[in-house]
């Protein structure tokens, strides 16, 4: 195996490399185990299944967490799941001690799915100091998967009990616009153990529960990310892909995105808040796409139902501004013809654009069409500015997107949620995500359909490392009984 390999998957930094006169020495905290077999086999599930990341994380050497961030340490998961897959068992495990350096190395052996690695677990070896000092993920020669039961079997039913969570059917809203939906809860959610909740709001257009788009299923994969790490998630069908098809033409006409998406996520918050397992100080709304554009007058909308917002690859600008900026993005691919048929039609709906900002009355939106759409449908949207909104409600907001999005830009996107958001909201935090889509995906198909709707139908999932950003920062929204 090649030693390179390695390397990308090493986090290795020892007190020798770090120059002396920097920083005093610092001896252990309360909390940090001492290593044996058993508790490097604990570390090595809780880090694999991306568990309480920040607690693994605190284990290192003062000195050395101050030259690796938090961000290096969570990255080099995501290269072990690119590589290994899913674990599947404890191999062989070795140990040795380095007496000059006072140092134990720990080497235990991960069956993995599709390439097994030998961890080598480096920590301080002192009677008052066992502080972590080196994690190395080393590919290894597959091992045979034991099949007898041993002490670690115990560990492994404990790892595997994360992903035993429950999923029950619900509906969600009120007649005649009832609602299928799904309520994911952790392992050991109870009236005696609540849980934060989140509510799931699609983007634009009809959408089921699952908001499948192509080969994605972007709120399938947060609902069971979620749950491993410890938090419940309500989804359910959009009311347009329920019932569009029975709706009269003029109610498809006068829809608005009141009737189409708010009133249905606030009902789904209340349900959540109503559940006894849920924590109600921690109840967010998570929109996707234009739900994070709505998602700020969802929970201004809900009486204090929601304490928090997570907007996912949203945009603080209006739909038709973005409509339009996807429009000018597809006119930078085209040439000869083609793009000067296409730039007329372009051209067209800005002019559309331009007059139904300067409409001030709903009749007079109404009696506009604009891409198919009743042009009141827009209007209403722009009565709103959802970073007022964020300003005024004060709740901790989370708004991330990613960097290989094409149907939001950086610019229409987090960037200009910062310029309208001072860097004085400290309620309000960013996150943009390196190589990810508009779903929070690693696009890996073709490259003729990159950055084109043919991206999604390639199959992918939710980045597991986008997935635990977002859990982690719901679950650090207040402390717990224990932080207290």
């Amino acid at each position: 195996m090649n030693r390179f390999l390695a390397v990308l998957l090493a986090v290795v930094l020892l007190a020798g490399a770090i120059p002396a006169a920097s920083l005093a020495a610092k001896q252990m905290e309360d909390g940090v185990p001492v290593w044996t077999e058993e508790t490097v086999k604990e570390y090595a599930l809780d880090f694999i299944n991306g568990v309480d990341m920040e607690t693994l994380y605190s284990y290192y050497d003062l000195q050395i967490r101050r030259y690796m961030p938090m961000d290096t340490y969570t990255a080099m998961l995501t290269e072990i799941e690119w590589m290994t897959g899913d674990f599947v068992a404890f191999g062989t495990y070795a140990s040795f001690e380095e007496t000059d350096l006072q140092t134990k190395t720990h080497v235990l052996h991960l069956c993995m799915e599709k390439q097994d690695l030998d961890l080598y677990f480096t920590h301080k070896n002192k009677e008052d100091d066992w502080e972590v000092m080196a994690v190395e993920f080393v590919p290894s020669e597959k091992q045979e998967v034991p099949t007898t039961q041993d002490a670690t079997s115990g560990l492994e039913a404990e790892a595997a009990k994360l992903y035993d969570y429950t999923e029950i059917s619900v509906q969600v809203g009120e007649e005649p616009y009832l609602l299928d939906g799904i309520l994911t809860l952790p392992y050991g959610a109870s009236a005696s153990n609540k849980v934060p909740g989140v509510v799931l709001v699609q983007g634009s257009g009809p959408s089921d529960m699952d908001e499948t788009i192509g080969q994605t299923k972007l709120f399938a994969d947060i609902a069971e990310i979620f749950a491993v790490e410890g938090i419940a998630t309500l989804r359910y069908d959009k009311r347009t892909y329920t019932y569009g098809s029975t709706m009269t033409a003029e109610e498809i006409a006068n829809i608005t995105v009141e009737e189409e998406t708010i009133q249905d996520a606030i009902s789904a918050g209340k349900m959540l808040a109503a559940n006894e397992c849920i924590d109600t100080t921690r109840l967010v709304v998570l929109g996707h796409s234009m739900g994070a554009m709505l998602a700020p007058r969802i929970a201004s909308e809900a009486d204090g139902v929601f304490t928090a917002m997570i907007l996912v690859s949203g945009s603080p600008k209006s739909l038709l501004d973005i409509i339009v900026a996807q429009n000018e993005d597809i006119l930078a691919t085209l040439e000869g013809d083609t793009l000067a048929a296409a730039k007329e039609q372009v051209d067209a709906l800005k002019e559309q654009v331009k007059t139904i900002k300067r409409i001030t009355s709903a009749e007079k939106a109404k009696e506009m069409t604009i891409a198919g759409v009743n042009g009141y449908y827009f209007w209403e949207m722009m009565q709103v500015d959802a970073c007022n909104l964020i300003k005024k409600l004060r709740l901790p907001t989370y708004i991330v997107q990613g960097e290989e999005d094409f149907q939001i830009s950086e610019a229409n996107g987090i960037d200009a949620y910062k310029d309208e958001i001072e860097s004085t909201y400290s309620f309000v935090d960013y996150k943009l995500f390196r190589k990810l889509n508009h779903l929070l995906m690693l696009y890996t198909g073709p490259a003729e359909a990159r950055n084109t709707l043919e991206e999604y139908n390639t199959p992918a999932n939710l980045s597991k490392q986008a997935g635990r950003y977002m859990a982690d920062w719901v679950l650090a929204l207040y402390p717990t009984d224990d932080e207290e």
